[in-house]
């Protein structure tokens, strides 16, 4: 009796392995193709440009979010600011409007010292971009630099 169980078993689990091995072979290319589609997200890929800026008002410090090339006439826009611990927070969240359907233009006062801020956007047309991350490093003298 031990020998046919013990075969029963090691023809299960061997037509179980084999099993696996098949159907993952055959399924695999039919799966991953939509799954391929689906992460490249962004067909347009049109793009736009997005660029953040710093710019001194007075005392204050305030960023210039400027948008080019977008193929969208409206645009979801987030500034985003980076702690030094990894945190971040949404300092402003808005949908602006494109000029004929290409540039976008506005300020965000009252940024913070020694903080680092990249601007994200988002549109049907154009999908996702961002801007380069830049670091307002401020002094006593009240210059500042990024």
């Amino acid at each position: 009796m031990k020998k046919s169980l013990s075969w029963r078993l090691f023809i299960l689990v061997a037509g179980a392995l084999l099993g696996l091995i098949a159907s993952m072979g055959l399924a695999a290319p039919a799966v991953a193709s939509p799954v391929q589609v689906a992460t490249a997200g962004n067909y347009h890929d049109g793009g736009g440009d997005l660029t953040l800026k710093a710019d001194r008002d007075g005392k204050h410090i305030s960023l210039k979010v400027i948008g080019e090339n977008f193929d969208a006439k409206k645009v979801e826009v987030k500034v985003v600011q980076f702690k030094h611990n990894g945190n971040y927070r949404v300092v402003d969240h808005r949908t602006v409007w494109t000029d004929r359907g290409d540039d976008f233009k506005y300020q965000v006062k009252y940024v913070e010292c020694g903080k680092s801020y990249q601007a994200f956007s988002y549109s049907k047309k154009d999908g996702w971009n961002s801007s380069g991350t830049i670091w307002i490093k401020c002094d006593r003298g009240g210059h500042y630099g990024y």
